[in-house]
């Protein structure tokens, strides 16, 4: 057998961006020096990732209807009054996995312990009761050859010349996460994802286990194979719904969002409405009672009973009680000023909150630098708030083409408005519209704004 590098123990995706969910308590209850975050990324994160960790249904009868948990805040809906905002604990909104990737959980009265294992070469997952030695059944979940196989065609855009032979060489076997379970009878669900540390790959997996059978299925459909499937929601007629993320090497991007995943046939087929928060997005928690509730990092959707979807999107606001200075960069002399009202706050820093305004200022941008910020949607996709390694990244228009950098306006995530070019402007360079300020942050506090999506 060949000899592999030795594993590396790693900082585990689900502390490391779970951490960031914490966070969220930062709006309800002001933070000593000690515990601010001192990057910007980390305070925008902090402050404007607003998205449920977790949900239930609450209610008897035509009364039963969704509560979401995002930190310390409880999103309740009701079809007469719609969303209700309301401080909470923050005790059901814990995303908690048990240390070594074991999860205890109880069927038919019975406790039973799941328990994934890997070692250099391949991963598995058991389920044993409680307290016994001896598995019930063990399942097999990846091993260097299905990881290299699922793998090569995503990461060979970016390794040019990577090899089949030299992927399953060099790659690290990810260690399993258990992210979500359910019980339906004998039957144990496992939504698995996996660790990413450097090179640290997994196949996006479920796996039912048959107590009573003593039988394990694994379905590992092509289309989430480079996913980490984070929740599932068992719906009474053998579909599962099931949320993905894709995770490699410290980032969180979408992969196949919602999926519905047929147990009888192995089938999976995403579900994403385009326009609604159910496209392109990450799905963060669901609940099921007679139909389905998703919360993805771009909002929450109910599902009808024809199929069709109601949505809203989660946009972090804050309200200005009088005229307030606004400047294009944060600290400079004010050049106008804002009135009193509710305004959506697209970035922050220890001293400052960038807003999204209706008066606007023109500047230049380099057309490469527009044509890239364009390619990255300007950063707005709320998911990318959790990646504080990557981006989003600044965008700096200036007052006349060619003009030095440092002197720019600064933006973030902030959509531009291409204008006509006027005659004589420099090859190269174009003329853009911002709608957006800096104002002094001081006891400003953020909240969430539930906004229907047509």
């Amino acid at each position: 057998m060949q000899n592999h590098r030795p594993r590396v123990p790693r900082i585990r995706i689900f502390l490391s961006v779970l951490s960031a969910y914490f966070a969220l308590t930062l709006f309800a209850r002001p933070l000593s020096g000690q515990e601010r975050p001192a990057d910007s990324a980390e305070i925008s994160r902090d402050l404007l990732f607003l998205a449920p960790l977790s949900g239930e249904i609450h209610g008897d009868g035509a009364a039963r209807a969704p509560r979401f948990y995002a930190g310390r805040l409880a999103y309740d809906y009701s079809a007469s009054g719609g969303w209700v905002i309301a401080p909470h604990d923050g005790a059901q909104a814990r995303f908690e996995i048990a240390p070594k990737g074991r999860r205890i959980v109880t069927a038919g009265g019975v406790q039973y312990t799941l328990a994934a294992h890997s070692d250099d070469d391949r991963a598995t997952l058991e389920i044993l009761r409680t307290g016994d030695a001896e598995p019930i059944v063990t399942a097999f979940l990846w091993n260097r050859e299905h990881l290299a196989g699922a793998w090569l065609p995503f990461l060979s855009p970016q390794h040019k010349g990577l090899t089949l032979a030299a992927l399953q060489q060099d790659l690290e076997v990810g260690d399993p996460i258990l992210y979500d379970v359910a019980v339906s009878g004998d039957s144990v669900w496992v939504a698995v994802g996996h660790s990413i540390g450097e090179g640290e790959l997994g196949l996006g997996t479920v796996v039912r286990f048959d107590v009573t059978e003593k039988k394990a299925k694994v379905f590992q459909p092509k289309e989430l194979a480079t996913c980490a499937v984070t929740v599932l929601a068992l719906a009474q007629e053998g579909s599962v719904w099931l949320g993905t993320r894709r995770q490699y090497e410290g980032t969180v991007q979408p992969c196949t969002g919602l999926v519905r995943l047929d147990s009888a046939t192995g089938i999976a087929q995403t579900v994403a409405p385009s326009g609604t928060p159910l496209a392109d997005s990450v799905p963060m928690a669901m609940v099921l009672s007679d139909l389905l509730w998703v919360a993805t990092d771009a909002g929450i959707c109910g599902m009808n009973a024809d199929g069709s979807w109601n949505c809203w999107s989660i946009m972090p606001t804050v309200t200005i009680r009088k005229q307030t200075a606004l400047t294009n960069k944060p600290g400079e002399k004010s050049g106008s000023s804002i009135k009193p009202g509710e305004y959506e706050v697209l970035w922050a820093n220890a001293g400052f909150l960038e807003l999204a305004t209706k008066d606007s200022y023109d500047a230049w941008l380099a057309a490469d630098d527009f044509a890239e910020a364009a390619v990255r949607n300007f950063d707005t996709e709320p998911y990318k708030l959790l990646n504080t390694s990557t981006g989003p990244a600044p965008i700096r228009p200036l007052a006349k083409p060619g003009g030095e950098a440092l002197e720019g306006a600064l933006v973030y995530r902030v959509p531009l408005e291409k204008l006509p070019v006027p005659e004589g402007t420099p090859a190269g360079w174009i003329k853009v519209r911002v709608r957006a300020g800096w104002i002094p942050r001081g006891d400003l506090q953020i909240a969430p704004k539930f906004v229907p999506v047509e």
